[in-house]
């Protein structure tokens, strides 16, 4: 079984994508939140990467 990994050329979109799901996540979970960061390749500006948006939540419970 092949599987294609595709590299993108930085998009700044990536960055508007992630303040999207951040704002999606906050309104969702408002009293559990501590934090929400937009992590890995796509949030390197300048850097190429797989076009997948990678986030870390921390929440209340688990620190």
């Amino acid at each position: 079984m092949s599987r294609v990994i595709t590299i993108e050329p930085y998009n700044s979109h990536w960055v508007n994508a992630y303040n999207d799901e951040m704002v999606k996540i906050k309104d969702t979970f408002p009293d559990e939140i501590l934090f929400v960061h937009h992590i890995g390749s796509t949030s390197v500006p300048g850097l190429a990467a797989k076009p997948i948006i990678d986030i870390v939540i921390g929440n209340k419970k688990y620190g």
